[in-house]
């Protein structure tokens, strides 16, 4: 979290957790507290567990161990000790990657929503702490590995370690029987780090559509295919909408003049644009659709307080649905890159492009983006997106504790993988876009000639190109991501929201 964050209270069931809400409150609230009614629930599901530790019948992870030794009983005089004892025997740590404090501080505010929910059957004193050290200055290294997408036990316990080490956690003497299990059980961390990339998705598309338009302006495409008549036979609500993204950024272009267009019709990975990157729009909008549901759920396990009974064993922490979602998404990015890919080939091979090899000036052993490796290195990236969209929800697990645990669905997993996709494929945005305008430059078209809404990003971009001094120093690309990000960043609708 940055040190100049706005200063922002955020209020736990003022209104139900979105992907928005969240990564707008782990990057600027500064302070957590608990909505009235909200603590009110909180005490009534803390009555029901007292009247399960007052009674005999066993009532899983309240009076019972946990996982495959749910079925030994936890005396009265044991219960504290053996919820302390349960986080830090799950909290194993593993050598290896750790959040980001922007990651973790998300993961404690959808578990303090969790915790909160009013059938979680935590105590009323551990929720205000976890309110408490969602703004702490610090956050802890948490481990990103050890879930296998049926509750984020190990990372989890991680952070309640932390936080039940607090001193004022230790005067309190927390955790308290039913504290431990629902603080672990649960998936925060898949949904934070999702929720994180799901509201990067909305200018990452952009970016597609974008890079789509100034490959079209540097190819000198026939637009037909992103026309409005052509994009009004279907009902492709995605497909619809990266075609007017794509007009709008070749407005005005000379290219929507009789003639413009070098041929009759173009490579199906210049008129396939819409429809692919469409496609990968509606994959976005699911996705965080099925994110802002379960945020705005629980799956604490048991819950309690909701009916007749006292508490409820069930299996709602199962993440199918959220790894299904996730491979749909990662699968349609691979499927992006890989047009993107092709148009960035095409744009520098002769028979396509008309223009001399790898844009080079003409007869030069020196020069041009294959000179700078820029196709191999966009090949490299795909391959890297291509390798990371392979689908997760069937890779099995094993048979975990014991085999009572004998199905998972890899959610942090897919968002892992998910969260690189993004950070490459805006590495071949940036890749295409600079040799889209390197092309351009090379056909000598006027600023004037490119779409109104290609024409800044064409002059940030040309900009950091080193056309005809290839060479004399190395190339750093990060100059042109940078120039494309900040440009999308600053022209992108507000909201979260993919559909916009």
């Amino acid at each position: 979290m940055s040190a100049g964050r706005e200063t922002s209270g955020f209020v736990v069931g003022e209104a139900p957790l979105t992907c928005e809400r969240l990564v707008a409150a782990a990057r600027n609230a500064t302070s957590f507290s608990l909505a009235p009614a909200v603590q009110e629930r909180i005490r009534e599901a803390r009555q029901a567990v007292d009247r399960i530790l007052s009674g005999d019948a066993p009532v899983y992870g309240i009076n019972t161990g946990v996982g495959s030794q749910k079925e030994h009983k936890v005396s009265a005089d044991e219960a504290a000790a053996y919820n302390r004892r349960l986080i830090r025997g799950h909290g194993t740590r593993v050598p290896g990657p750790t959040a980001e404090p922007d990651v973790v501080r998300a993961t404690i505010i959808v578990l303090l929503h969790e915790l909160a929910s009013g059938s979680s059957g935590a105590s009323l004193e551990l929720i205000e702490l976890m309110a408490e050290m969602a703004s702490a200055h610090e956050m802890p290294n948490i481990d990103t590995s050890g879930s296998i997408g049926a509750s984020d036990l190990v990372p989890l316990s991680q952070i309640a370690d932390w936080a039940l080490s607090h001193p004022k956690a230790v005067e309190q003497g927390l955790p308290f029987p039913k504290d431990a299990l629902a603080m672990i059980n649960c998936n925060a961390l898949s949904l934070a780090s999702g929720a994180l990339c799901i509201t990067e998705l909305s200018e990452l598309m952009r970016g597609f559509d974008l890079a789509a338009a100034m490959t079209m302006e540097g190819f000198r495409c026939n637009l037909d295919a992103i026309s409005e008549p052509v994009n009004s036979v279907h009902r492709r609500q995605g497909q619809a909408r990266s075609a007017a993204r794509m007009r709008e950024a070749l407005a005005d272009s000379v290219l929507w003049q009789p003639g413009a267009a070098r041929f009759l019709q173009d490579p199906l990975s210049f008129r396939d644009a819409g429809q692919v990157n469409g496609a990968g729009l509606e994959c976005a909008t699911w996705l965080e659709q099925v994110w802002n549901d379960e945020l705005a759920g629980t799956v604490i396990n048991p819950l309690v307080n909701i009916g007749p009974n006292p508490a409820y064993s069930h299996g709602n922490m199962d993440t199918t649905r959220m790894t299904l979602a996730l491979d749909g998404m990662r699968q349609a990015l691979a499927k992006m890159a890989d047009l993107a890919g092709e148009r960035v080939h095409k744009q520098q091979w002769p028979a396509f492009s008309g223009l001399p090899i790898g844009l080079a000036e003409a007869d030069s052993a020196v020069g041009g983006v294959q000179f700078l490796n820029l196709g191999h290195i966009t090949a490299s990236l795909i391959t890297s997106v291509k390798i990371w969209a392979q689908p997760h929800l069937l890779h099995p697990s094993g048979q975990v504790a014991d085999g009572v645990e004998d199905t998972a669905s890899n959610a942090v997993h897919a968002v892992h993988e998910l969260a690189r996709q993004i950070d490459a494929c805006w590495k071949i945005i940036g890749l295409e876009i600079a040799v889209a305008c390197w092309a351009v430059h090379r056909r000598r078209i006027p600023v004037a000639d490119l779409g109104a809404g290609l024409r800044t990003l064409y002059d940030n971009c040309i900009a950091t190109l080193p056309i005809g001094h290839e060479g004399e120093e190395v190339f750093r690309l990060a100059e042109t991501i940078a120039a494309v990000r900040d440009f999308v960043s600053e022209t992108a609708t507000p909201g979260s929201q993919v559909t916009q």
